[in-house]
Parts: structure tokens; sequence; C-alpha cells
């Protein structure tokens, strides 16, 4: 993407809202991409963000959206092939969610 360089440079000693907004903003822009062109490079760029803001939501104690994203690295993950990665990212948003209450 073409701002792809600077976004180091934005979320640096950013807040973690900030720096989740940031990577969001790269990881569905690269969505958007993979899903126009097909072309794998996009879908490992989602994986790579959206793991990154699995960090970033966890130290700001939204767990919630932890969880979504950690799914969303899974269904990415599917859509590459990679089966196994997928279903530790999904098991981890069930360690996530049953951990802070989400599931009875």
């Amino acid at each position: 993407l073409k701002w792809e360089g600077r976004m180091e440079e934005l979320i640096e000693g950013q807040t973690g809202a900030f720096c989740d907004s940031v990577l969001a903003a790269f990881a569905r822009a690269h969505e958007l991409g993979f899903n126009s062109t097909g072309n794998t490079d996009h879908a490992l760029s989602v994986v790579s963000l959206q793991e990154r803001r699995v960090e970033v939501l966890g130290r700001m104690q939204h767990f919630r959206d932890q969880g979504g994203v950690l799914c969303d690295v899974a269904d990415h993950l599917l859509v590459l092939g990679k089966r196994q990665a997928a279903a530790e990212y999904y098991t981890r948003a069930r360690k996530v969610a049953e951990a802070h209450g989400f599931f009875s």
C-alpha cells in the first residue's frame, strides 16, 4: 500500500487506541485488496497486522475485540490453507472469551 511505509512512524509513541485504529485501517485496506485481487500477499499482510492488533488490544484490556481479531486472523489463515494455524487462533479466541466471562 502506498502509505504503509509510514505506518510505524504514525504509531510510534502513540496511545493504544490510536495504534489500534491505524493497524485496523491498514488491515482493512489489505483485506479489500485481497477481496478485489485475490493476491495472497494482502491476506498475509492482514494476518501480520491483525496479530499486532491482538497484542495492542490485550494491553488495552479490550478482550472482546481481541477475541474477534483472533478469529479474523484464523479466517485469513484458512483462506491461505493454513488449517492448523487457524485452529490455534480459534482456540486462543475461545480461551480469551472463557477467561473474561464471555461464555457461561
